[in-house]
């Protein structure tokens, strides 16, 4: 429903039309008229009330009863919402405390102030009152000295409560970023080893039959190390170094398939991991990850260019040849080790049908070889 819609059941000032900077940087303004919405069925406190609210300069508008007013509420945007609110406690279709909690169980209704109106005095029925969420009571008939203070206590502790909101907003926000930061590699731009750590278990437990729960039938492990990175760092610098690695890394970002995630093992080493890749597959597309790197060299200058390739070693992770995040890791490891050892820039794969206990891969273990 929107707000025109509602005009008939509410009287008063209505709300001024939001600024588009108020409404991005904020649910509520501090340093503007703070707005309040009486709501009571009984026209008479209504008029009452509002008057005497509205000769404090406050910006008043009110509604019938309880319904009316959940919907004008929910009809507002965020920097619209009232500061606070004064309701009647026994009112037709919606009492007071049913707006109450159905309010405060938003995160934005949480930041208003309100306020009960009521002519019980019972503890029971205050008890029952501030556990659907209210802050404050007022018996009637309303005492207008009384409802002035009341209202400006609860605009102070309004105020608190919505700057910390707004300070935990923003150290929300600050930790996420450093969380962000913390997982990603500062030079490449692509996750670290903190980030492999974290992420592995969880794809490797989602490693299972096809019809079963999880989510991939296999998992491809790659781990990658630049060739003779040592002497372009011994050569040309740490700079032209870390140049080169970037170059590395975008070259292969390009070549990564949508499921893959590519992480900076450490120093010139990277892993990418990729669900849903069978043997032959993970062959493949290892190999076109090689020759996206080997096929043309980098250019370190206008008239410089340098030969860089890269070695791979994987595993496949499936049902029948489960690992563990370290053993799969240390799988790959060795493959690469094995890659070294037969040259460089080639690929060699764990062999899926490996029977060899995990973590144990020896000499004799059944490597099987792609590529130069």
């Amino acid at each position: 429903m929107q707000l025109d819609d509602l005009q008939p059941q509410l009287t008063g000032q209505t709300p001024e039309e939001s600024d588009p900077l108020q409404e991005a940087s904020s649910w509520f303004v501090l340093d503007q008229t703070p707005r309040i919405l009486v709501v009571d069925d009984d026209p008479v406190s209504r008029r009452h009330i509002s008057e005497v609210l509205q000769q404090a300069d406050y910006q008043v508008n009110t509604s019938d009863h309880g319904r009316s007013a959940l919907e004008y509420l929910q009809s507002l945007e965020e920097g619209q919402l009232p500061n606070l609110i004064i309701c009647d406690w026994v009112m037709p279709e919606l009492s007071g405390v049913e707006l109450c909690r159905r309010l405060k169980r938003s995160a934005q209704g949480q930041l208003i102030y309100f306020i009960l109106l009521t002519a019980r005095s019972g503890i029971e029925d205050r008890v029952q009152g501030l556990d659907a969420g209210a802050d404050e009571f007022l018996v009637k008939p309303v005492d207008p000295d009384e409802l002035r203070a009341r209202v400006r206590a609860g605009l102070r502790l309004q105020r608190l409560t919505q700057a910390l909101a707004q300070a935990n907003r923003q150290l929300q926000a600050r930790n996420e970023l450093l969380e962000s930061l913390s997982l990603t590699d500062p030079l490449t731009g692509v996750l670290n080893r903190r980030a492999l750590d974290q992420a592995l278990p969880h794809l490797l437990k989602q490693v299972g039959p096809r019809f079963g729960e999880a989510r991939y039938r296999y998992l491809c492990l790659l781990m990658m190390d630049v060739d003779h990175f040592k002497q372009v760092n011994d050569t040309y610098g740490h700079y032209i170094g870390d140049c080169v690695l970037q170059a590395i890394t975008g070259r292969l970002q390009n070549q990564l398939r949508p499921s893959s995630l590519l992480y900076r093992y450490g120093g010139e080493e990277f892993v990418c991991i990729t669900p849903g890749l069978n043997p032959s597959r993970s062959y493949r597309y290892a190999e076109s990850l090689r020759r996206v790197i080997a096929n043309h060299p980098i250019a370190i200058s206008p008239k410089r260019s340098l030969p860089i390739t890269i070695s791979i070693g994987g595993v496949v992770i499936s049902e029948d040849h489960p690992l563990e995040p370290q053993a799969a890791l240390q799988r790959a490891d060795q493959a690469l080790y094995q890659a070294k050892q037969a040259g460089r820039n080639r690929v060699i794969f764990s062999s899926s049908l490996d029977t060899t206990p995990q973590g144990n891969l020896g000499q004799n273990s059944n490597l099987t070889q792609l590529g130069k």
